[in-house]
């Protein structure tokens, strides 16, 4: 099963029979069609601004399968999801450890403890082992209260990606994170890889059941999906920032893949198709999961990370983050 990238502005996206089409416009001004069957397709990823027909929406849906939006610099927008979260009782034990101090804060302590972890294991296999993540991931477990375990978090955040510019090289520019929009090209490459772990994380939640918008470390606010920020901080860098620098270190993306209006940044359409099959193949890889102790792909493991907290709501299970080394 594969992902269905749509990346082309006024392409068009339609069923036919068991299949989808895909209609591209060429520069000519005529159409090429391609053909995809449905049985062998799992999500459906629409990018810029593509026409979907309601034929093919509604099919989709009918298979299970979420269709997500992003916008042309890859920021997630939004996903139209199959409606099969009924789980009321897990819903409910969600709803009860957001008002539990104690239990919240152990599994907040837990998300950022293998969110540093991770971190510091990017570094060292870049040779920036000089950095204090080691004792920043030390400290998370004797904070008091989730400020200070965010207060934490946003520490090592930042003396993370200070190692980045030597990681990056020398012909990309990388003064610190920046979004809204990114204003470098790897800021670029990044915000476009967290969108696109954003869509496989948003999926996971919803096949587990848990409701999006209430997490446990990102605040409960209009419209923002708490649950899917929560899950998606173990996967950063293991998936999103690990991709990036290896497009840049292979040399798969250049400095002139980006286009730049009005100082911000993004792919080039070529790069973008680049960049979205270093994505899958990442998504791919396998790896042995620690706690079930069998290998799996990093797309599997999300799904499975979103049903081990779903667990530990209802059943108390200590939840164990996803750190490897």
């Amino acid at each position: 099963m594969s992902v269905l990238y749509v990346t082309q502005a006024d392409a068009v996206l339609s069923k036919n029979y068991e299949a989808f089409n895909v209609a591209l416009k060429q520069s000519d001004g005529s159409w090429k069609k391609q053909t995809v069957a449905a049985h062998t397709v799992e999500q459906v990823v629409l990018m810029g601004n593509p026409q979907v027909t309601g034929d093919a929406l509604v099919y989709a849906l009918e298979l299970g399968m979420p269709v997500h939006y992003l916008s042309s610099f890859g920021k997630y927008l939004g996903s139209a999801l199959p409606g099969y979260s009924r789980n009321g009782q897990l819903r409910l034990a969600q709803y009860k450890l957001y008002s539990d101090p104690v239990g919240r804060l152990e599994l907040v302590k837990a998300i950022v403890t293998a969110k540093i972890h991770n971190q510091y294991q990017v570094l060292y296999r870049h040779n920036e082992r000089d950095n204090p993540l080691k004792e920043r991931k030390s400290l998370v477990k004797s904070q008091k209260t989730i400020d200070q375990v965010r207060g934490i978090e946003g520490l090592a955040a930042r003396e993370y990606f200070a190692c980045w510019p030597r990681m990056v090289g020398k012909q990309w520019t990388f003064s610190g994170r920046n979004r809204r929009p990114p204003t470098d090209p790897v800021n670029s490459l990044l915000s476009f890889a967290y969108g696109l772990l954003r869509v496989q994380v948003t999926a996971a939640v919803h096949v587990a059941g848990l409701d999006p918008y209430i997490g446990y470390l990102h605040e409960v606010h209009h419209g923002q999906p708490a649950m899917v920020l929560d899950l998606m901080e173990e996967f950063r860098s293991l998936i999103a920032d690990n991709v990036v620098l290896a497009v840049l270190h292979k040399h798969e993306i250049q400095p002139d893949d980006f286009n730049e209006s009005l100082g911000a940044y993004r792919l080039k359409d070529t790069a973008r198709k680049t960049f979205l099959q270093a994505f899958e193949r990442k998504m791919n890889d396998e790896f042995k999961h620690p706690v079930f102790e069998y290998r799996c792909t990093y797309r599997r493991a999300i799904e499975l990370q979103a049903r081990l907290l779903g667990r530990h709501l209802q059943e108390g299970i200590p939840y164990k983050a996803l750190a490897l080394r």
